[in-house]
């Protein structure tokens, strides 16, 4: 691990909305062990919201597909806050990205969570 990325990710309130249960927890995982306090997981756009409602936040990390629900609408709001976020997909993001959010760092799964968190050291960096 970088000293860079571990000083970025110290103390970072991240939100990880993501429906499935194993890479949700592998990502709170490894961004919990550089340093970052996780708000969630959240499965779905519902929760996450709800979750945003009473917990701040410093950054997001958005499953774009939550089981053919999307994370727009959490990303619509993030962005209306000025919070950086970045999405994963399992599909190509040119496709299910809503043209509002082309240029939005994208992720492709399967992901490492350490790359999850040198893209998000970038996006909050």
């Amino acid at each position: 691990m970088s000293t860079n990325r571990s000083s970025a990710l110290q103390d970072l309130r991240v939100l990880i909305v993501e429906d499935n249960y194993i890479l949700a927890e592998s990502i709170q995982w490894a961004l919990g062990g550089m340093g970052c306090r996780v708000v969630g997981p959240a499965p779905t756009s519902e929760r996450a919201l709800s979750l945003l409602a009473t917990h701040e936040v410093d950054a997001a990390v958005l499953d774009i597909d939550l089981r053919g629900c999307s994370s727009v609408p959490v990303a619509e709001y993030l962005r209306s806050q000025g919070i950086p976020f970045l999405f994963l997909t399992g599909y190509d993001s040119a496709t299910v990205l809503p043209e509002a959010f082309h240029g939005q760092r994208c992720l492709n799964k399967p992901v490492d969570p350490e790359e999850v968190a040198d893209a998000l050291s970038q996006e909050v960096g």
